[in-house]
């Protein structure tokens, strides 16, 4: 069979393969990353990249990766990934009482904190001595080549990919390991924290059986050694991973809860984890509820016509001004090449509250100005560059549809309502860039007054920060993981009626928005 060859730009890699051999699969050969958030089931459109001919041969044009067969010698140009490390030097110290570390040595004595997020690592290094933390850094989790979401990985480690997952994984931490110039056999111990499928794919263990009746973890908590781990630590070093309540509720959730510190509050409070899964917990020091509602990709850019990760030409605020235009920031202040989640959040809201469009997210006569066709579908203008469709609108209805009804229905297993809660936690980073008065003109969070929101931020990482320095927080996450209830929202009778309640903007019960559904 004919051998052709696949050069890749701009590193200069390249690779020869057999005829009908796929873009993405040459690119594996050649060591080269192409992102494949589908999983390369050519889905999502988005490993786009442009081919052309060797020189002296005419010709180049736009192909998905996991479709296109090699037929001759081309060369692809491959985008940046945008996979480099933030790295810090901020050298604070943890607010923890009791400094009783997960291991004791009387010199360089560091523990490593790990938020192992389907998108993004995040790692701390703490003097465990002293409770300083001495360096902080985050980068893309690599796992993306083989799907943006929980389900792609699911079904690529499924099929095989188990050992190369749990490969990407330990060598972006690891690399954001080599960025802090620690020796290795100074780290003692590392504590991590993830959803439980990212728990699964660190540990190399298939996840698949999440995906299976009864949807049970096969492992929920797990403690291995450094030598086992892959990692860049010493091999004695203790290796915990903050145990995972449920298939859909992970140590993520366990830390959020423990860094919010609801688990030992005297009253009632809600904590929303907003991503692809929104994961929420309702509770107290007496009782804990637990669940996961599958919100979508739609606010981390999945499925949207102008969709993107919070990255450099994303846009990330909106606004209406009095005069009708809009008005928007873009992160890095590049030209605006697409939209992520918060300014997904800002551009719906406030084309409700201008009447761009009705209650059920359908575009109205107003918008028709802003409005043109390709490839037969309508879309709103935002910029030249950037657009919007109906079925862009629907899909993140069903997203925060999703968020607030999973609220919803816990409150009422528990036999409570919005005003028995106390505070209104959110997790997550994404959650810091929210605009909260135009979540709550969506209805993805609950009309409350708005002092009882409180923003963690990266929770996930802020409890296994706690967990290396302190006892009593490690015996609160034992606590935590022994009296979570994980409340099923599939057999949860109530649930298909909130969920149906809340796909309108903000809602159909106008007793739950009342600043907004006078």
């Amino acid at each position: 069979m004919a051998k052709f060859k696949v050069s890749f730009h701009p590193d200069g890699a390249h690779a020869d393969v057999i005829q009908g051999t796929l873009i993405s699969d040459a690119a594996k050969a050649a060591g080269v990353t192409i992102k494949l958030p589908c999983n390369g089931n050519g889905r999502c459109g988005r490993c786009n990249l442009l081919i052309s001919r060797p020189e002296g041969q005419k010709g180049s044009e736009r192909v998905l990766a996991c479709q296109t067969h090699i037929v001759h010698d081309i060369i692809v140009s491959v985008p940046s990934d945008g996979g480099e490390i933030i790295a810090s030097n901020d050298h604070k110290r943890m607010s923890i009482p009791d400094i009783t570390p997960m291991v004791r040595s009387p010199r360089n004595n560091y523990g490593l904190a790990v938020d192992i997020g389907t998108t993004t690592i995040a790692v701390s290094l703490i003097d465990m001595n002293s409770g300083a933390e001495m360096h902080a850094a985050a980068g893309y989790n690599r796992q993306g080549i083989r799907g943006d979401d929980v389900l792609s990985r699911i079904e690529y480690a499924g099929d095989g990919g188990t050992h190369e997952l749990r490969e990407l994984v330990t060598g972006t931490i690891n690399d954001l390991i080599r960025s802090f110039r620690t020796p290795t056999d100074q780290i003692k111990a590392v504590y991590i924290s993830g959803n439980t499928t990212m728990t699964h794919l660190f540990l190399g263990v298939d996840p698949s059986p999440i995906r299976e009746p009864p949807y049970e973890p096969v492992i929920k908590e797990k403690e291995i050694t450094g030598s086992e781990s892959n990692l860049r630590v010493s091999k004695d070093a203790r290796v915990v991973c903050m145990p995972s309540p449920a298939a859909y509720v992970g140590g993520d959730v366990t830390s959020d809860i423990i860094n919010s510190e609801m688990d030992v509050d005297d009253e009632l409070s809600l904590l929303i984890d907003i991503g692809t899964n929104g994961e929420v917990a309702l509770g107290n020091k007496d009782v804990m509820l637990v669940c996961s509602s599958s919100a979508g990709p739609s606010f981390e850019g999945g499925k949207m016509t102008s969709g993107m990760m919070a990255r450099p030409g994303a846009i990330d605020s909106f606004r209406i001004d009095d005069g009708g235009s809009f008005r928007f920031t873009v992160i890095s202040g590049d030209t605006a090449k697409g939209i992520c989640g918060s300014g997904l959040i800002d551009i719906l809201a406030q084309l409700f509250l201008n009447g761009y469009i009705d209650k059920k997210g359908r575009f109205t006569g107003k918008a028709d100005t802003k409005m043109h066709t390709a490839d037969g579908k309508r879309l709103l203008t935002i910029t030249k560059d950037v657009f919007i469709s109906e079925d862009d609108i629907r899909n993140a209805i069903m997203t925060k549809a999703a968020i607030y009804s999973a609220s919803a229905s816990l409150m009422k297993v528990l036999g409570v309502s919005i005003s028995d809660v106390r505070k209104v936690y959110i997790a997550g980073g994404f959650g810091n860039f929210i605009n909260t008065e135009n979540a709550i003109v969506l209805g993805m969070l609950p009309d409350v007054q708005r002092g009882r929101f409180v923003y963690l931020g990266n929770a996930s990482l802020a409890g296994a920060k706690q967990a290396l320095l302190s006892l009593s927080v490690r015996s609160r996450i034992s606590d935590v993981f022994k009296r979570t209830t994980y409340v099923d929202l599939s057999s949860e009778p109530t649930f298909s009626d909130e969920y149906m309640s809340a796909l309108f903007i903000p809602h159909t019960d106008a007793s739950q928005f009342p600043t907004y559904m006078r």
